[in-house]
């Protein structure tokens, strides 16, 4: 047997083949060709990056901190459904290793899987209605299997979506990201207490916070950290906010996790369309922190890069499937993690690394995961309050990147409005929405990505109009490119490219005399095509190595400066001569 291996070994090397388990492990760490990036000024510590060991570990305990706040979410499952403390205690050690796989796979820098971020998990704030609608006719078994084949169909929607950015667009993404930030503000003011002495100590470990964030010193960057330990011990020495510590005696120091497999045979069809819609909400919640993520790490930014935010959806439904399949709570991004991260101006993956390895030895000891579930109430809010700061402007931010006509007002809007609505408990829509859809998050990006989809038809893709040289002409020119882009809704640094070039070239061939340029404009998501047409002769190709001293000479070097200038910020430059006679001038510009 060993001989007939070797044998079909030396046979599919030489016929330029490969075994299966080396294809496969070939593509798994297939290298990947995503669109070049620059590092931002302010960054302190890009992707790349490695940290000192002690910076790391104050970076990764700062994340688990905020990770711990949202491990109420699979206690309270299990609670639901019946669980008892010990067994709680195991779902969530679970639900923490899920985190720590998420993470895992999220940061993965070669293969199909994973964006190269570093972006923490937490617990799916948006499938937790799900879970808890569930409560009263299936089991936890019933309902992971339920929810390990949302992690398919996610897996299959993640690898077939090539055109993301149409479905949800930059400023549906900046929605998305303003909604979570405004949806955990409820947590964090509940969290407060309903007396002054809980408030006051948010208060000043908000304060803390600040005032170290804001030093600019070293310490900068432990901002949480060091307000959040300030922040429990006045709230230890005063006894606010703690809880009696039960789980924490019961809980022993060293167990690993038990999983707990899904009920095969007992799936309930009826669970599957709630848990597809609150994964449709959950693409659009993915989506926004990894926009926000990777505006973030790339200081040339200018539209989202499609490859990476597709493999992080892929990342992220796979952790998905496989941590249903353990009996786990299911894991969704942080976007109180990618605040810490903007905050801190820390993106390396090495934080990311060490913050996984840290959750599986987390997820061993029932002990201290019962520890973190005791942090106080009040230090929690303050946590929470920070994060939502930044997560809300990258928002604010998102959804400004882009010029808005009145279709994507309506769809920023709205989107808006229906998830502040659900947030602030409108009685109509406690009546009409189903439970799955009452969060914001869930609401507010689903309106958002329908409407931005519904109406997307009524847009036309290209426009035409002339250039006549004369009195007004340049502001004229200038107000249908913005107009333009209002419908298009395509970035304003783009459109005043646009503008520029137009206008450069309208100078040119006035010179030469032509009294008329017809321009036609077409839209693609990325990219903008104009077309410039005139009657006469072409111009001379732009200067490939443009010369102030150019200006001085022949009529063809200036034109050839001039016409370098016009078209050097376009993607591609072409021109042709017209079959009727007349010449024209194609320009890319990407968006």
């Amino acid at each position: 047997m060993p001989c007939l291996l070797q044998g079909t070994l030396r046979i599919s090397q030489s016929l330029g083949t490969a075994p299966p388990a080396q294809a496969a492990l070939r593509w798994l760490r297939a290298p990947r060709t995503d669109r070049p990036t620059t590092r931002p000024a302010q960054i302190e510590h890009g992707l790349e990056d490695r940290p000192g060991a002690l910076q790391t570990a104050g970076l990764v305990a700062q994340q688990i901190g905020i990770q711990s706040i949202y491990l109420i979410l699979p206690g309270l499952v299990g609670a639901q459904f019946g669980l008892l403390p010990l067994d709680v205690l195991n779902f969530v050690s679970l639900s923490v290793a899920a985190l720590a796989l998420t993470g895992l796979l999220q940061v993965l820098t070669r293969g199909p899987i994973g964006s190269g971020y570093p972006i923490a998990a937490i617990p799916s704030p948006v499938f937790v209605a799900v879970y808890l609608t569930a409560t009263s006719s299936a089991s936890l078994e019933m309902v992971s299997i339920a929810a390990a084949l949302t992690g398919l169909v996610g897996m299959l929607l993640a690898g077939t979506l090539r055109r993301l950015q149409k479905v949800v667009p930059t400023e549906v993404a900046g929605v998305v990201v303003l909604l979570i930030g405004v949806s955990l503000l409820p947590r964090a003011f509940a969290s407060t207490g309903s007396t002054a002495e809980p408030a006051a100590v948010t208060v000043v470990t908000l304060l803390a916070m600040m005032a170290v964030a804001l030093s600019g010193g070293r310490l900068a960057r432990f901002a949480v950290l060091v307000g959040a330990a300030a922040g429990t011990v006045i709230a230890v020495a005063h006894g606010i906010g703690l809880s009696d510590g039960a789980m924490l005696r019961a809980a022993p120091w060293f167990a690993l996790p038990r999983p707990s497999l899904p009920a095969l045979a007992g799936l309930d069809p009826g669970l599957l369309p709630a848990f597809l819609v609150a994964l449709f909400a959950s693409f659009a919640s993915w989506t926004g922190d990894l926009v926000a993520f990777q505006r973030a790490a790339d200081g040339s930014w200018r539209r989202p890069d499609t490859a990476p935010i597709r493999r992080g959806l892929l990342a992220y439904s796979a952790a998905f499937g496989l941590s249903a399949l353990a009996g786990a709570m299911p894991a969704a991004s942080s976007s109180a993690c990618v605040g810490l991260s903007i905050a801190t101006r820390v993106l390396a993956r090495r934080v990311a690394i060490w913050g996984s390895i840290a959750l599986l030895l987390l997820a061993c000891c029932p002990k201290l995961l019962a520890l973190l579930l005791e942090l106080p109430e009040p230090v929690e809010a303050a946590m929470l309050l920070y994060v939502c700061c930044f997560m809300i402007a990258t928002g604010c931010q998102l959804m400004g990147a882009r010029m808005l006509d009145a279709r994507r007002t309506f769809t920023v809007g709205l989107g808006l409005a229906l998830g502040l609505a659900t947030l602030l408990n409108v009685p109509v829509l406690e009546q009409l929405l189903p439970p799955m859809l009452k969060a914001p998050v869930t609401a507010g990006a689903l309106i958002a990505i329908l409407l931005n989809l519904a109406t997307a038809p009524l847009v036309a893709q290209r426009a035409s109009f002339t250039i006549r040289p004369g009195a007004g002409m340049n502001q004229a020119l200038l107000d249908e490119v913005e107009a333009l882009g209002g419908r298009w809704g395509a970035r304003r640094e783009t459109m005043s490219r646009i503008g520029h070039a137009l206008l450069e070239l309208e100078e040119l061939l006035a010179e030469r005399g032509e009294g008329e340029i017809r321009v036609q404009a077409d839209y693609a998501t990325d990219q903008i095509l104009v077309s410039a047409a005139w009657d006469g002769a072409p111009l001379p190709k732009p200067s490939s190595r443009p010369d102030a001293a150019d200006l001085e000479g022949s009529e063809a070097a200036r034109q050839a400066f001039a016409l370098w200038l016009a078209t050097r910020n376009a993607e591609t430059v072409e021109q042709r001569a017209r079959p009727g006679g007349g010449a024209e001038l194609r320009l890319t510009f990407a968006d």
